[in-house]
């Protein structure tokens, strides 16, 4: 019962981390769509695989599932530094061109001499 849904959230992740490192434009919503279906039927399995040990196939799946995560789980990472550090820099530039330097500190230093 669980190996289909494991296999489709493995593919899913292993998917966007895909895209990502291609440069493609990557369709967030989607795949965080699709992530979260397989984990709300994986949350609806649990009660019926308590007490279970997963052996051969499912373990092995599961071993992949938790790889493909964690490689997406970087490659989010690396997109969102990047969009922090996008996102100073125009909000630097931004503050900047409001500023004629007026009122900076800067204006009131003394040359050194």
């Amino acid at each position: 019962m669980a190996l289909p849904i494991v296999e489709r959230l493995r593919q899913t992740a292993a998917a966007e981390t895909e895209d990502i490192a291609r440069g493609r434009p990557v369709p967030y919503e989607a795949y965080s769509a699709r992530k979260n279906q397989g984990l709300l039927e994986l949350n609806r399995l649990l009660p019926a695989l308590e007490g279970a040990t997963a052996s051969g196939v499912l373990r092995e799946a599961l071993v992949d599932l938790a790889a493909a995560l964690e490689m997406n789980r970087r490659a989010l990472g690396v997109q969102l530094k990047a969009s922090i550090a996008v996102a100073e820099i125009i909000a630097r530039a931004i503050r900047d061109g409001q500023s004629d330097g007026t009122y900076t500190a800067l204006a009131w230093r003394r040359p050194e001499e």
